[in-house]
């Protein structure tokens, strides 16, 4: 069975990389990692942030169609009660720019539950980092959770007829106000440039301990991320093989 799970970014991955031997391959000249883990064949994209970018990805995501399509990574807890690193799998997304809500595959949702995962109704993708609590509380009233790429990602896998779903840990819980304005430090593709990060740590340096504090946490959240998506791509991947078993022995 082949899953394509989706990141923004290595750094959201690299846990999980470490935990199989995910090898590298190009895709349209686009480097992915391909892995067998139990009966799933696993693609992982890195779509860069943002949903531009997670759209410009479509043709690897899509081609050929997977049998299932993850939308994985970090997001922002936007309503008191989800701690750091706890897995949210969302019934919905909806978006900045579209009254539309895109909904997970229920199957893949009933999934995710039973490895773990706290079902949540919705995530928002925004078109940029929501940096301050007042923002996160306020938009609270929406969403559960904020990132950036899940509406773009589910919105495609619908129209191409492939089960999706939204599965994110929380790496910033609703009170955090972020230590520095991350919009800025996203350059070419939606990839996280240095000597930009640099730059707001000169701006601002009496914020870099709180910045080597949110990445500290940040890595604990992509460890615990990745720990649920070892389980949970097996967990997927065997229980369509049992199906196809058993949908052969009936019509045998």
């Amino acid at each position: 069975m082949k899953i394509v799970v989706t990141f923004a970014l290595e750094a959201e991955f690299a846990a999980w990389r470490r935990l199989r031997s995910f090898r590298r391959v190009f895709v349209e000249g686009n480097a992915v990692y391909e892995a067998q883990i139990g009966e799933a064949e696993v693609r992982v994209v890195l779509t860069g942030v943002g949903a531009r970018n997670a759209r410009r990805m479509m043709s690897v995501l899509l081609n050929p169609p997977p049998a299932v399509c993850i939308s994985a990574g970090l997001a922002g807890g936007l309503k008191l009660g989800y701690r750091r690193g706890e897995i949210l799998a969302a019934g919905g997304v909806r978006s900045d720019s579209a009254n539309r809500i895109f909904r997970s595959d229920a199957n893949l949702l009933r999934l995710a539950v039973g490895c773990g995962a706290r079902a949540v109704e919705m995530f928002y993708t925004s078109e940029r980092v929501v940096l301050r609590a007042q923002e996160k509380s306020r938009l609270g009233t929406l969403a559960d959770a904020v990132e950036m790429e899940s509406f773009a990602v589910l919105s495609e896998t619908s129209a191409g007829g492939v089960p999706g779903v939204a599965i994110r840990a929380i790496g910033d819980p609703v009170d955090l106000d972020l230590p520095y304005d991350f919009n800025q430090v996203v350059g070419k593709h939606g990839r996280v440039s240095i000597p930009r990060v640099l730059a707001q740590i000169a701006k601002s340096p009496h914020r870099f301990p709180a910045l080597v504090q949110f990445g500290r946490d940040s890595l604990r959240a992509c460890a615990s991320l990745a720990r649920f998506l070892d389980r949970y791509v097996e967990v997927v991947a065997s229980q369509k093989s049992n199906q196809e078993v058993l949908s052969q022995a009936v019509a045998g």
